[in-house]
């Protein structure tokens, strides 16, 4: 196990960096857009408690912030690191990272793995 996790640890750091713009980035494939009306729950909890003072984003379409991620897929078609964007609250960061990198795993509705290199992906929350 300890093995397990130097090996994760010296392969991430050895992972190229994600580039600067992430603009740049190809958009990482997703089958059909993700609906967690819990995963909205604690992102809205952690602004409303005032843990956190992201900011806002453009009132489109119910979206009330957004979080952009850069993931690294390797050659083998598996995502091996998922980078989120400061969006001043490393809690909510942090969480995102954590739910995609469990739906990359679950792989339930996954789209055809992409080529090997970094992607971008911007997950919306709503409520």
């Amino acid at each position: 196990m300890i093995a397990a996790l130097l090996l994760a640890a010296t392969q991430a750091a050895l992972s190229p960096p994600p580039v600067a713009d992430w603009d740049r980035l190809p958009a990482f494939p997703v089958p059909r857009a993700a609906d967690i009306v819990d995963g909205a729950a604690f992102v809205r909890g952690e602004i409303e408690s005032g843990h956190c003072h992201p900011v806002p984003a453009p009132a489109t379409g119910g979206v009330r912030l957004i979080a952009p991620v850069a993931i690294l897929v390797g050659p083998t078609g598996i995502v091996r690191q998922i980078v989120p964007q400061a969006i001043g609250c490393p809690t909510i960061e942090q969480y995102t990272v954590g739910y995609l990198l469990s739906l990359t795993r679950t792989g339930a509705g996954a789209a055809p793995s992409p080529e090997p290199g970094w992607y971008r992906l911007v997950v919306s929350y709503r409520w």
